[in-house]
């Protein structure tokens, strides 16, 4: 152990101390009220805590609606952060930070129409920020926020620095950056994984125009060891006259990458046309602006508010005398009362016409220096080229436009539901290794129209319906639909909340499900069916509790499979393709999630059962579990701490295999798969927050014992054993 490094790291804790009071609460900007109705939301805002001074929000990524959200400044949970399994660990990793992963709960796996095509992304959301995860702000002062992770030395240690900046010119126009970067040395050998992200974003609310924009470059560097060679290494270590540490353990590949560039720049901006409204001192609409009412503003550039005596009506003369007379008389009797008969002026937006772009460069390097052939291989299956070293290299560009009709909802009291009309085109290139040595490219355009339905205003209920049907010219019929609504009732003073939520779907597999190229891996596909999918929901929600049931039926599933052969030396040889079942998939799903208090004693319970009717093709652990128990108090009444224990679990199953020539997870090949899980994963922990700063300590996988178990998520690629975790993120205003 470094003890210089966690020497300075305690220090800095020490120093932290200093710091102001960051309160926990929501202050409004002046402007707050006009961005919570550009979100359609006039009466019920997510009142979430956020830092002093700063409202923050995300965009719908189509349409670029103003969604409400928090910035995370809660201690609960934040030691998590540092893990590429997710807070509640459901993601399944080769063990490294910054690894490929999914999710082994089915219906917490995103899904979106039109498809992401340049999938190789997908494993590497933990790091990559879509348009609709980009948090924009206003803020009242700059705001600035440093979070670091770190585990480990400079040999095989974990390091994670993430720098958030926000700052705003005037009420109107802001603009802000992000610098993400995570570098994981690995505790095994040859697992090195290094990522980069920049992002630039700008935002400017006006009352008619809107605008948000970003700018982001991702630079991935990911190291491929292949697994070990020998899982007894971990699971019968007393099986070798030798004592190998983590780092000396032989692994399959040495000299083998996956590299990507990606750059994404989003924008949105729409015009908002409508009327201004009057309201009075408690919010209610007095009625649309007439003659005697701007008349009224001699009396509004007086005194610096729009205001109106009780004594002039909208029959008597009103002239610049009798509003001054009036005023005088108010003033005299009580000044008070013409605070409350200020009125404000609003403008109300009744329809938006949007503009959105969405423009991607992408590309992606499988480099393998390794010499080998069909000759000579301790590794691939599969040659394709004649090549005895990879370098193969696929380039993706993407142009998305979309142009949309937003009617908005609430600009009267007759119109309940907003309306959405769009229509979109994407141009898309990609390019392949060919044969002979050069470049196979292809293009596609799609056409896509849509609407959508939804009621985001009032307490009780809510709905957002969704439709959209999309072609390349000669592939007809894909769509996708999606609804939800939610029932919110008051009960017991607390409230009751029932959501449904269901899609239909039918839609052609992403691009590189049809086509690949590389040394190892090649297909060349394009008679797949459509895949047909239909899922329903329901949630029920109160106080500390949530339970949520789900099904799904699904069609034509296409998937990646891997395949094997064995060697003389029984040694395993893989390779990877794409197959589609004809078999119909049904998959259910029920959840629940609690919280027990008991003074300073807290237990946080997430259990999942899920059932796939073929195992064979969609493999899933039939439990879940999340477990997380601690005890929360303070220290010298200032130090807010929890101290605490948490545990991941999940039942046996043929969990997917990690293929490197293609970045994706695949179904085990069944002559030679093997199970995963049923061994659970401990981590303890004292998690601090003191004013505007979170710190946490903690013992990741304190209970690994050598011998004991199958400490592996994916076959082969065994966890990281016990690590002592540091971590801190402190907010910066002014």
């Amino acid at each position: 152990m470094n003890i210089i490094r966690y020497s300075s790291f305690i220090a800095l804790f020490i120093l932290v101390i200093g710091c102001h009071q960051l309160h926990a609460q929501r202050i409004l900007t002046p402007d707050d009220e006009d961005l919570d109705r550009f979100a359609g939301r006039t009466d019920s805002v997510q009142k979430e805590d956020v830092p002093e001074g700063i409202y923050v929000w995300k965009v719908d990524e189509r349409l670029g609606t103003i969604l409400p959200t928090s910035m995370d400044t809660l201690s609960e949970g934040f030691q998590n952060d540092a893990f590429t399994e997710g807070r509640n660990g459901q993601y399944t990793t080769t063990g490294n930070l910054g690894a490929a992963r999914y999710s082994r709960l089915y219906f917490t796996q995103k899904s979106a129409l039109p498809a992401n095509d340049f999938i190789f992304t997908n494993p590497y959301d933990f790091f990559l920020r879509t348009p609709e995860e980009i948090v924009y702000t206003n803020t009242k002062s700059p705001f600035t926020n440093l979070t670091y992770h770190e585990c480990g030395n400079k040999t095989n240690g974990e390091d994670r620095f993430t720098a958030k900046f926000a700052t705003n010119v005037n009420k109107r126009l802001g603009f802000g950056f992000i610098f993400d970067y995570l570098y994981g040395r690995g505790y095994y050998d040859r697992q090195a994984n290094s990522e980069m992200n920049g992002t630039l974003f700008g935002t400017y609310i006006g009352e008619r125009y809107q605008l948000h924009a970003h700018f982001s470059t991702n630079y991935l560097k990911l190291t491929e060891n292949g697994g070990l060679e020998d899982d007894t290494y971990i699971t019968n270590p007393e099986a070798f006259p030798t004592s190998y540490s983590t780092s000396d353990m032989p692994v399959r590949l040495s000299k083998t990458w996956n590299k990507m560039h990606l750059n994404t720049f989003y924008l949105t901006h729409r015009y908002n046309i409508g009327f201004h409204r009057t309201l009075d001192a408690k919010g209610r609409v007095v009625r649309t602006e007439t003659a005697n009412e701007l008349l009224g503003k001699k009396l509004a550039n007086a005194v610096g508010k729009l205001t109106v005596a009780d004594s002039i009506t909208a029959t008597q003369p009103l002239t610049t005398d009798t509003i001054d007379n009036t005023l005088q008389a108010n003033q005299r009797t009580n000044q008070n009362s013409i605070d409350s008969l200020q009125f404000k002026r609003q403008f109300v937006p009744v329809i938006g016409l949007v503009h959105t772009l969405k423009f991607q460069t992408n590309n992606r390097r499988f480099i393998s220096n390794d010499n080998m052939n069909a000759y000579s291989t301790d590794y691939f299956n599969d040659f394709y080229l004649p090549n005895d070293s990879a370098n193969d290299l696929t380039k993706f560009i993407s142009v998305h436009n979309t142009f949309a009709l937003d009617i908005n909802e609430g600009f009267s009291k007759w119109v309940k539901s907003g309306l959405s009309i769009f229509a979109a085109y994407e141009f898309q290139k990609f390019s392949m290794p060919a044969l002979d040595g050069g470049t196979d490219k292809w293009t596609r355009h799609f056409i896509s129209i849509g609407a959508r339905l939804s009621k985001r205003q009032g307490h009780y209920f809510h709905y957002n319906v969704s439709g959209e049907t999309r072609t390349d010219g000669s592939n007809f019929g894909e769509f996708f639909v999606h609804a939800n609504a939610d029932l919110n009732l008051p009960l017991w003073k607390d409230t009751l909340r029932l959501g449904l939520f269901g899609h239909i779907r039918n839609e052609l597999p992403a691009f590189y499900y049809e086509h690949y190229h590389g040394r190892n891996a090649w297909w060349d596909n394009e008679d797949y069916k459509k895949i047909f999918s239909t899922r329903i929901g329901a949630e029920l929600k109160f106080k500390d509790t949530k339970l949520t049931v789900a099904v799904e039926d699904l069609q034509n599933y296409v998937y990646f499979a891997e395949s094997t052969s064995t060697t003389a030396d029984n040694l395993l040889l893989y390779g990877v393709g794409v197959r589609q079942s004809s078999k119909n998939l049904k998959i259910i799903s029920a959840q629940l999630k609690h919280k027990f208090h008991f003074g300073i004693f807290n237990w946080y319970n997430e259990l999942t059962y899920q059932s796939s009717s073929d195992d064979d093709i969609l493999p899933l652990p039939k439990f879940n579990v999340y477990s997380n128990f601690y005890i929360d108090f303070r220290i010298a009444r200032v130090l807010q701490t929890k101290l605490g224990v948490d545990l991941r679990y999940f039942t046996k199953y043929y969990g997917l295999a990690y293929s490197p020539m293609i970045g994706q997870y695949a179904v085990q090949d069944e002559a030679t798969r093997i199970k995963v899980g049923n061994y659970p994963q401990l981590n303890a922990y004292v998690n601090f927050s003191l004013k505007r700063t979170r710190f946490y300590v903690m013992a990741s996988h304190f209970n690994h014992s050598s011998g004991t178990g199958y400490p592996f998520y994916v076959p082969h690629h065994p966890l990281n054993q016990m690590v002592l975790r540091l971590g801190i993120s402190w907010n910066f205003k002014n």
